[in-house]
């Protein structure tokens, strides 16, 4: 008897019986995971691409819920979902989770830069000076390096994504199952400015916003269509985007403080004038630690809500992620809390105006 075997009980003694079984727990682990697919869009004659990851268990005959998660300058749709860890809430929660990627790495938020670069990218600092290690995230970088692996290479021209994010709003019903009442944006860096323009630009189509390390441009135009809740979750030692306001340097354009981004939102929710404040004790104890304070427009608009989480010595990065590179270029990633938790707690009692979809119980038993 083959002595590699002898350990096993009888009946798993047989090479193939053990090939068969391997196979099935590999079918049952792919299913728990979720499934993912790269889909394509035509804008403005440059093809966009997004990652759509659907939950473990998902049926047509419901309805489910979409988080588009806008990734930061230089990442791409792999490293936003490996530094958030996001599809694992998406998979226990049942939410579709999509990841557009951004043309050269970069969304177009709508701000020019208002002042001439005054930093070089860091040799072997990302492929442009922003991203992770080796372009794309993780050693030797993600799949698209931080950009559209289709893009025109020629067009120079800042993207449309405002549209890119129209026709992927549109497409998206046409093959999965979504709730259109119950889709929200969020993003980090370079992303949360780009999910603060889908609150302003678009904001008839999702039903809120989860902004993280970033904060309010101070020539940003915004006149939402309506009020839109939107949460914030800044460090207050981010070095990218400074908590008391500052320059976004890899943008090159002004912010306002953590503390007045909130209230501008609240002005445009047409919220009460003053927050309630209130302290979240971390959820990991480490040397260090503090608890999170949390501020929280209510009398709102339309029942919407505006919230900070200032997170004490926390930089630009996602609570509870992966520290995607080193400290000094990009902060802390704290562990005072969860970031998918805290964010999908705040979107999942936000929802569109109007009847939900109907599920189709035709197939169900």
């Amino acid at each position: 008897m083959n002595r590699t075997l002898s350990f096993l009980p009888s009946c798993l003694r047989h090479p193939a019986l053990v090939v068969v079984i391997c196979f099935a727990a590999f079918v049952l682990c792919s299913s728990a995971r979720g499934q993912e697919t790269q889909e394509t869009i035509e804008v403005e004659n440059v093809t966009r691409s997004f990652v759509v990851h659907l939950p473990s268990g998902y049926s047509q005959a419901q309805h489910y819920p979409v988080v588009i998660v806008l990734h930061a300058q230089n990442q791409d749709a792999d490293d936003m979902a490996r530094l958030t860890h996001f599809n694992l809430l998406a998979d226990k929660d049942g939410v579709i989770a999509v990841y557009p990627i951004a043309v050269r790495g970069e969304w177009n938020v709508g701000v020019k830069s208002e002042e001439q670069p005054a930093y070089q990218p860091r040799r072997g600092y990302g492929r442009r000076g922003w991203g992770y290690p080796g372009g794309g995230g993780y050693p030797n970088g993600g799949q698209n390096g931080g950009e559209n692996p289709n893009d025109s290479r020629n067009h120079q021209e800042p993207a449309d994504d405002v549209t890119f994010l129209n026709q992927l709003l549109d497409q998206l019903p046409l093959k999965y199952s979504v709730d259109i009442h119950r889709i929200y944006a969020t993003g980090l860096g370079g992303g949360g400015f780009m999910a603060e323009r889908v609150g302003c630009d678009i904001g008839d189509r999702v039903a809120a916003i989860a902004v993280v390390g970033a904060a309010f441009p101070k020539k940003m135009i915004c006149l939402p269509s309506r009020p839109v809740s939107a949460l914030f979750i800044s460090g207050t030692d981010d070095p990218i985007v400074p908590y008391d306001s500052g320059t976004y340097k890899p943008g090159h354009f002004h912010v306002l403080s953590a503390d007045s981004t909130a209230e501008s939102w609240a002005k445009f929710d047409h919220c009460g004038e003053k927050p309630a404040q209130t302290k979240i004790p971390p959820l990991q104890k480490e040397k260090g630690s503090k608890d999170t304070k949390v501020y929280t427009y209510s009398g709102c608009g339309q029942d919407a809500q505006v919230a900070l989480y200032s997170i004490k010595n926390g930089g630009n990065t996602w609570p509870g992620g992966e520290q995607y590179t080193s400290e000094k270029e990009v902060g802390k990633t704290s562990n005072a809390i969860n970031a998918d938790e805290t964010i999908w707690s705040f979107f999942s009692t936000k929802q569109l105006a109007g009847n939900p979809p109907q599920k189709d119980t035709s197939t169900q038993k």
